[in-house]
């Protein structure tokens, strides 16, 4: 005590709270990757397709300065100010998105707990949590959470529950005894630790650390030494973005070199020559269009419960192969429930129904209502007699708070208890509430004949004291062997199905009331000896209604679930098996058994392991990281401290909304704010359809590029003058084609995304058949920007005009960018007609068509933006034959699709008819 000056009856007086807090700093916890808002911004930029553009722009504004001195400003600056624009726009769009996100992270975390008491100055008060200070005295009773690691003073009755910290969901009993230092955290029981919460009684105790110096902060710390590993599309845009710029880097070089040897043009001509085929080839649209998909797939998942906290994430889910999953309130209601009794020699069952309205029933075996009489009648009295919950009236209804296994009990005596026969009020005098040692608790009440305790705990630890039983008539019978086997029997064969077996027990009265006084060791020798049996209790965490339905869904997709719980094996296989999760053929390992398995072992059993029982922090990591080695992706859930470093190290970590704690959504990349499993596979339909839509954007935008890049540089082999400007250029590939791109981002899915498999991370992001149809259709454009532009060339002679030039270019550049308008309808499905889908369905594409092309009207026909792009207003005749041109490209799509779909008719009938042929013959030599 004397190391923090703190007197245990008045506390610290203001000046040593000032002292402290300069030395020790504030109770909060450092945020893990709270990089700052620049920081957070100038991350937008880490991108090689936005670097490209980046120094595409800067050779661009380096040519305005040098060649371009002739120009106006903005025919000599436009190019470099039009590829920083979308440049910037990109890092906006994503840095505010993503700031949004943190934002709605910090509404979710815990406010129920922004003050502690304290002792200070002789005097008790209410002061914020992040002001305790080390050498404070906290006061402490049932409800409150612990804001400061501390050494207890005095204690009474208490409990406290240290799930978020170890894991361990049973409530801890404290003692203010004297360990030694090197008693490991989970048995330390003279002391309470930062975001613990008292369950029962009240204590006195020395804050000794606060913050990051916590076992909290400790554990909190450790993030910083994992590494959250690339998203799946990250890692497919980084390695295709690279060979589109490697791409345009030599297709530029070969440019510049063959100007190089003709000589006819000057180092500034061949440099923006290169300039403009990098732009035409690397899509300038193509970081923001798909910013703002992802951005638009967030509000989707958020509107679905799913708070996604990086862009980038939003898709992984869809490449997703396993989903680790914690037990307690995501594939169960977090709540425990009654579902089988056993009293004088009959076992029941508890049905309980979705509506409130209808009251639970007692069924035997049978399937017949049971009414409340003899020995079950006394069990359902019993049940009241739950010290760690408690009965609330909230809206005209009683609501259950509290310990899940006394709020279980109570509830079933809230049901029940109006249906009894009254037996009076008995007055409670004392609670011992139960602890890890005795695995019991006691009530003790007055009753007319003195003192009687009530007990409930583990059935094998009451067995143990049991000397009588409560027959089916009420009376009490000596505890016979046969009713003691009968009684072993049914425990076991309860726990194999998944249930947490109590047993409920009374002593007889005693007439002492001044033993009351006595400490509780004494209580306990009294009150919890020589008990009579009223009966068992079977309870469960109920599965959620719509987690077996999630589960095949899952399963379905090929995304296998492991189950990861605390529970003893026995029972993680009896609720796997509940929910669907479990089939014959799959395992179930115990953590401690898999955290000695070597790495060969390991990966060997990993593709039948379907739970993890007894799982700790060090056995959820392993998991978590033996699966991504495999080349698997991971999704891992959780709520305590203990599960960040298996959060931060899945390729996907999610956190419980509701129950989670600050440390666990830290670390994460999603917060579930149901916590919810059907909740993630929704999610991994919508990161499905998301991605699914990028692929769709990203192969349009690159077909239109293939045909800017195609005819630029088919052009300057020919030696033709520059058939396009570079601004130009980038009016095709940020309006005409972007807006297309951003409403294919949107495209409704037109087949259940569920239906098929996860793909691999090592599946090229485009594939050989998706690289032949976008260069197809790049070509068709390319050639016929080419024939417009040769056409004029040729009906102009051997010296082309300016006039002729503006008028080519005006048709080319039309041409150029209403083809891929059209294009993009045959975009929407490479297999399916336009018709078949319905024009309708899509209705942001067919504005985005209209939008598009009066933009283009505006660059053609409007007199100022003639300026700008060095165009020339076209007749009626020529914009009719560019818009039939252009067309084209769509009649061209919509044929083959026609063509292919009858010879996938034809080749099925060929097949069938193969088929029949083999059959006939076998028939025929077997005759």
């Amino acid at each position: 005590m004397c190391k923090f000056r703190a007197d245990i009856e008045s506390g610290l007086s203001m000046g040593q709270v000032q002292a402290q807090r300069a030395a020790f700093g504030t109770n909060v916890l450092t945020e893990q990757g709270g990089a700052g808002a620049w920081a957070q911004f100038f991350r937008q930029f880490a991108d090689i397709t936005v670097i490209a553009l980046i120094v595409a722009a800067g050779i661009a504004l380096l040519l305005a300065f040098v060649e371009g001195k002739q120009q106006s400003h903005l025919e000599r600056f436009g190019n470099a100010g039009a590829i920083g624009a979308i440049v910037i726009l990109n890092a906006v769009i994503g840095f505010f998105q993503e700031r949004k996100a943190e934002s709605a992270l910090r509404a979710l975390r815990d406010v129920t707990a922004p003050v502690a008491r304290v002792i200070r100055d002789g005097a008790e008060q209410m002061v914020p949590a992040s002001e305790v200070v080390p050498g404070d005295i906290m006061l402490l009773k049932q409800g409150d959470r612990v804001v400061a690691d501390g050494r207890l003073i005095h204690c009474i009755d208490l409990l406290l529950t240290e799930s978020a910290l170890t894991g361990e969901s049973n409530p801890v009993d404290k003692q203010c005894s004297v360990l030694t230092k090197e008693t490991v955290l989970a048995e330390r029981t003279n002391m309470v630790f930062a975001g613990t919460h008292v369950n029962a009684g009240r204590a006195r105790a020395l804050a000794v650390a606060t913050g990051m110096q916590s076992e909290l902060g400790r554990i909190a710390g450790m993030l910083g030494q994992v590494r959250a590993p690339e998203t799946p599309l990250q890692l497919a845009l980084r390695r295709f973005g690279t060979h589109v710029v490697i791409g345009c880097g030599l297709v530029g070089l070969v440019v510049f070199a063959i100007g190089l040897l003709r000589l006819n043009e000057s180092i500034g001509f061949l440099l923006l020559t290169g300039v403009s085929l990098a732009v035409a080839a690397i899509p300038e649209g193509l970081p923001a269009v798909t910013t703002i998909v992802l951005a638009l797939g967030v509000e989707r998942m958020a509107r679905r419960k799913a708070l996604v906290r990086r862009l980038s994430a939003v898709e992984t889910l869809g490449a997703a192969h396993v989903i680790c999953t914690d037990k307690t309130g995501t594939l169960t209601q977090n709540r425990m429930a009654v579902r089988r009794l056993w009293a004088g020699g009959k076992t029941l069952r508890v049905q309980t129904f979705d509506d409130s309205t209808q009251g639970w029933q007692l069924m035997d075996d049978d399937n017949q209502e049971v009414c409340p009489a003899g020995a079950v009648a006394e069990l359902l009295f019993a049940s009241q007699f739950a010290p760690a919950a408690k009965l609330n009236a909230s809206s005209g209804s009683l609501e259950v708070q509290g310990d899940p296994t006394d709020a279980a009990l109570l509830a079933l005596y809230a049901e029940f208890g109006a249906r009894l026969e009254p037996q009076g009020d008995p007055e409670v005098l004392r609670e011992l509430p139960f602890d890890g040692h005795r695995k019991m608790a006691a009530v003790i009440v007055s009753t007319p004949s003195g003192l009687q305790s009530y007990i409930h705990g583990a059935a094998e630890k009451v067995l143990d004291h049991v000397v009588e039983v409560v027959g089916e008539d009420g009376v009490d019978h000596l505890l016979e062997r046969s009713v003691r086997a009968e009684l072993l029997e049914v425990i076991e064969r309860w726990a194999r199905t998944g249930l947490r077996v109590l047993a409920l027990a009374r002593r007889r009265p005693t007439a002492t009331p001044t033993i009351l006084l006595e400490a509780r060791p004494s209580l306990v020798q009294v009150f919890e000896r020589d008990l009579t049996l009223i009966g068992l209790v079977g309870m469960a965490d109920p599965p959620r209604g719509e987690v077996r339905s999630a589960i095949e869904v899952a399963r379905r997709a090929g995304v296998k679930s492991i189950m990861i719980t605390g529970d003893h094996p026995a029972t993680a296989r009896a609720i796997g098996s509940e929910i669907g999760l479990l089939q014959d053929d799959d395992e179930v390992i115990s953590g401690a058994e898999l955290e000695q398995m070597s790495d060969a072992d390991l990966a060997r059993r990993l593709p039948a392991v379907r739970a993890v029982a007894r799982a700790t922090a060090a056995s959820k990591l392993r998991l978590v990281q033996a699966l991504t080695q495999s080349g698997r992706v991971v999704a891992m859930t959780g709520d305590g401290v203990n599960d960040a470093p298996a959060i931060k190290a899945a390729n996907i970590g999610i956190a419980m909304g509701r129950t989670g704690t600050d440390v666990a959504r830290e670390a994460a990349d999603m917060v579930l704010a149901d916590d919810n499993y059907a909740t993630i596979v929704s999610a991994i339909e919508e990161g499905r359809i998301i991605y699914s839509n990028i692929k769709r954007f990203i192969v349009f935008l690159f077909a239109a590029n293939a045909g800017l890049v195609l005819a630029v540089f088919i052009a300057a082999m020919l030696g033709w003058p520059a058939i396009l400007t570079p601004t130009q250029i980038l009016w095709i590939n940020l309006i005409t084609n972007g807006l297309p791109a951003l409403a294919l981002g949107m495209e409704p899915m037109h087949v259940d995304p569920m239906s098929e498999p996860p793909r691999e991370q090592s599946e090229p992001f485009l594939a050989w058949r998706e690289v032949i149809w976008l260069v197809f259709y790049g070509g068709c454009m390319a050639l016929l920007g080419l024939l417009v532009f040769g056409h004029y060339l040729a009906s102009a002679g051997e010296a082309p005009g300016e006039s002729v030039l503006r008028s080519a270019r005006s048709m080319t550049f039309t041409v150029l960018a209403f083809s891929p308008l059209f294009h993009a309808l045959n975009s929407r499905s490479r297999s399916r007609s336009v018709f078949a889908l319905g024009l309708a369905s899509n209705w942001r594409l067919l504005g985005a068509f209209v939008a598009a092309a009066a933009l283009q009207s505006i660059a053609i026909y409007v007199p100022f933006m003639e300026k700008v792009f060095g165009t020339a207003p076209l007749s009626g005749a020529e914009l009719g034959a560019a818009m039939a041109m252009a067309c084209s490209v769509w009649v061209i799509g919509e044929v083959s699709k026609l063509v292919l779909k009858l010879a996938g008719k034809l080749a099925g009938k060929e097949q069938q008819a193969r088929a029949v042929r083999g059959r006939e013959s076998t028939r025929g030599g077997h005759s």
